[in-house]
């Protein structure tokens, strides 16, 4: 049993890492070079499919490389595409050495584009309803199929024409998908950041009990300018299904 084992650790190292895990089994080179294009292949395949604009800012051979990279140092822990596309952005994070060759955004990038692909298959079991764009709202939640992130470059602006060469003002963006499982995403200040952040620590906010928090936090400005700055907000969110309400009875301010 520890031999056959063995054996087929020694396959898969040689399989991803053909130089630096030479086979020395009983298997024709002929044959082993099928197993080695198939496996790369599939691999090279998901991350091209899943990553598109990091790709599209290599050159062919050190997009290869960076997919080899990944392939050989890497123990992905499942077969499946959305899973392995996670894995590579985790690998980019906490394994890879980037070198000069790399764009210095790329781990943002990688995230981004894997948070795309994660919207797209990711599951909710919210019972609430999209604002009518009529009904008052005094309590919202933040949609299952929204993800508030932030980042140092702006990613959602990223690709081969655009290529920022330095970390700017931290860019905060919502990533959501909407009742037409459309993916899109907007691009929200640090102030409907704070908002978002409290109405996830919540679960479900009042409209009155963000109003609060808010003036408490921008004492600079008057009361009334924040009702509606937040008023405006909160139904922006809502229109997007970023937001659901929660209650529908009284205004919203």
């Amino acid at each position: 049993m520890n031999s056959f084992i063995e054996t087929q650790h020694a396959f898969m190292q040689h399989i991803k890492d053909p130089e630096g895990s030479p086979y020395l089994g009983d298997i024709e080179d002929r044959r082993l070079a099928i197993y080695r294009e198939l496996f790369f292949n599939n691999i090279l395949g998901f991350l091209s499919s899943g990553f598109p604009v990091l790709e599209s800012l290599y050159s062919e051979t050190q997009w290869k490389w960076l997919a080899r990279k990944f392939f050989s140092e890497h123990q992905c822990r499942s077969p499946y595409f959305i899973d392995i596309s996670k894995e590579f952005v985790e690998y980019l994070s906490s394994e890879y050495e980037v070198n000069e060759s790399d764009p210095i955004f790329m781990r943002d990038l990688a995230h981004y584009e894997w948070l795309e692909l994660d919207l797209n298959v990711r599951q909710s079991s919210q019972s609430s309803k999209a604002w009518d764009g009529h009904a008052d709202v005094t309590a919202v939640s933040m949609s299952d199929l929204a993800t508030l992130v932030s980042y140092h470059y702006p990613v959602h602006q990223i690709g081969p024409e655009f290529r920022p060469k330095e970390a700017g003002e931290v860019v905060y963006l919502v990533v959501y998908r909407d009742s037409s499982d459309e993916v899109n995403f907007t691009l929200v200040n640090a102030v409907s950041a704070h908002l978002l952040n409290t109405i996830l620590q919540q679960g479900v906010a009042t409209v009155d009990y963000l109003n609060k928090i808010m003036i408490a936090a921008m004492p600079q400005l008057e009361t009334q300018q924040i009702i509606e700055s937040v008023e405006q907000v909160l139904q922006t969110l809502l229109q997007q299904e970023i937001l659901f309400p929660e209650n529908q009875s009284t205004s919203i301010t």
